[in-house]
């Protein structure tokens, strides 16, 4: 049921809230996104996400906090936590979809082995 969530057209609006981490990110050679997952992964409990970041707790609430600062959101906001979960969920889908352009499957009877089969 997520998976066809993620590719609905609806999720666009989320995608463009997690937007500008994924372009810090690439500009800066940044980990924001990754740091968004595990946060949301660990229950949003900041020291456990740290920890599974090998960060200090202060550098993640620093990350936390030029999270909140790029994409105008509050972290303490329910609302604002879901719109992100969804925001992560479609950039994933995308992902997905430009991994699959980049390396698609071979067409069914075919084993890209070569030779005979």
């Amino acid at each position: 049921m997520l998976r066809r969530l993620s590719s609905s057209p609806d999720l666009a609006p989320f995608r463009e809230l997690v937007r500008p981490l994924a372009e810090h990110d690439r500009r800066r050679r940044g980990d924001l996104v990754r740091t968004l997952r595990v946060y949301f992964a660990c229950g949003e409990n900041a020291s456990g996400a740290a920890d599974r970041l090998w960060l200090h707790r202060n550098s993640l609430l620093y990350r936390l906090q030029r999270i909140s600062s790029l994409t105008g959101l509050d972290l303490k906001d329910p609302e604002a936590r879901l719109a992100l979960q969804l925001g992560l969920l479609a950039m994933e889908e995308r992902k997905g979809e430009e991994r699959e352009a980049e390396h698609p499957q071979p067409a069914a009877g075919h084993d890209n082995q070569g030779g005979e089969g």
